[in-house]
Order: C-alpha cells, then sequence, then structure tokens
C-alpha cells in the first residue's frame, strides 16, 4: 500500500463499521479499487463521495485504517478542459440528477472491476466525468459524459466496440439497419436476418454520428444509452443496480 501524499482517493461506497468507524471503498489512480477502515470523530468527520481526498495508511492485515486524511483538490480542479464556463470548481457539490449520476459512476466500478488492481485510465476518465457533471449548466446534459464512461469502463474490460465498422469488418452504411452483440458487436440486417426485435434495429447514421460524437444528432444519445445497456447488462447479471432505481424516482 502506497502513502504519497500525490495520490487523490474517492470514495466509491462506505457502511457503518461498529459504533463509531466505517469501511470505505476507495478509488485511486495507482491502487485501483480497495477498502479502508475509518475512525469517525469530532476530528474526523465522515468521508464523502466524489470529495478529492489525500490520505495515508497504516496497518499490515488485508484492511488499512486510514491514519491521515484531508480534503486536497489536484490541480485538475482549478481549471477543468471539461469545463463548460471554465474557472474552478473547488468547492461544488453535486445535486439532483448529477448526483444519482455519480453513484451510478461509483456503482459500475465497485460492480465491474476487480479490488487492487492498477486502473490509471479509467481513473482519470472517472476523475473528468465528475469534473464534467459539477460544470453542466443543467442536470440534463449528463448524457455524452455517461455514455463516454460507460464505453470506456467496457473497453477496459476487452469490450472495445467499432462504431465505423460491423462484425465482419465492412463500413457501417447510414442508410442500413444492424442488431448489436455485446461480444461481437455490431451486424448488418438483411432480409433474411429475422428475429431482431424492432427496438434493436439501430440506423446506421445514428451509429456513425456516435462514432463522431455528434450529440446534436437526434438519435445519438438514445441510441447510445441502449447499446450501452445491452453490452452492461450480461456483465452485471441478475442484481439490479440501486442507482437505477434512484434515477426511477426523478
Amino acid at each position: 500500500m502506497q502513502n504519497s501524499s500525490n495520490l487523490t482517493y474517492y470514495v466509491l461506497h462506505r457502511r457503518p463499521y461498529r459504533e463509531s468507524s466505517q469501511i470505505v471503498d476507495l478509488f485511486c489512480e495507482k491502487q485501483g479499487r480497495f477498502s479502508a477502515l475509518h475512525r469517525v470523530n469530532k476530528k474526523n468527520p465522515a468521508l464523502q463521495p466524489f470529495t478529492p481526498y489525500q490520505m495515508q495508511f497504516s496497518g499490515r492485515g488485508d484492511l488499512k485504517y486510514c491514519q491521515h486524511v484531508e480534503i486536497n483538490y489536484p490541480s485538475i480542479y482549478s481549471t477543468s478542459s471539461s469545463a463548460v464556463n471554465g474557472g474552478s470548481v473547488k468547492g461544488q457539490f453535486l445535486k439532483g440528477r448529477n448526483l444519482y449520476c455519480g453513484f451510478y459512476l461509483n456503482e459500475l466500478i465497485i460492480r465491474l472491476t476487480w479490488k487492487d488492481e492498477p486502473q490509471a485510465e479509467l481513473y482519470q476518465v472517472y476523475q473528468q466525468t465528475l469534473l464534467g457533471l459539477l460544470q453542466l449548466e443543467n442536470d440534463m446534459q449528463s448524457e455524452p459524459l455517461l455514455r463516454r464512461f460507460e464505453f470506456h469502463l467496457l473497453a477496459v474490460m476487452g469490450y472495445q466496440y467499432n462504431w465505423q465498422q460491423d462484425s465482419d469488418c465492412r463500413d457501417i452504411q447510414a442508410n442500413q439497419f444492424y442488431s448489436f452483440d455485446p461480444f461481437s458487436g455490431f451486424n448488418l440486417i438483411t432480409v433474411h436476418t429475422h428475429g431482431v426485435p424492432q427496438a434493436q434495429r439501430f440506423p446506421g447514421h445514428a451509429l456513425l454520428a456516435i462514432a463522431a460524437e455528434d450529440w446534436q444528432h437526434e438519435l445519438s444519445w438514445p441510441v447510445a444509452k441502449h447499446i450501452a445497456r445491452l453490452a452492461l447488462n450480461p456483465l452485471l447479471g441478475d442484481k439490479p443496480l440501486a442507482s437505477r432505481e434512484l434515477f426511477k424516482k426523478l
């Protein structure tokens, strides 16, 4: 376990432990996802999700103790390239739908990554997504940020989809329709194709818009969301995501 003051840690999940402690699931660039024990008292308040912390740890067992914790915003918070209006987001908090989006990101990481496995690229995308959510002018603009994170997470797990070619390495045609298989990608629908539900027939022009990151296209958001759901469902299994239940309450 590293005790570098240069590392930034985020809380993915927390749960009570005995009378005055909590077990926190942390996410860090160098260490990936791991758990630690944090004692809560007047000097050490409960740790909060989406807040960047610097930490030091003690203990030799599998469960380390958070020995020293302080909020510390890395330089990326001062001027983020993902900013809409520029400027600092230090001290700001996720609210409304964007707060639920943050819980969704955390739950995906917990459910789909291995403990103690470094995830430098995923960590960077996670941090950039949090910053992007903080910078949104309204909380209905989060779709591209969520899709980018979902597809990066899928790529980390070995599922990287080609939005410009089908599974037979043929260029996607704007005037054709395609089905989607989580394990092979896009398949051209022909007159001989049977059994593909209408809701899972994706127009080629929408796939090409997503490939070009054209989120102004009228179908890019709903199609990307549908495909992300189809890709993630086999990996998540039968247990529903708690964060999706939160979205239903909005």
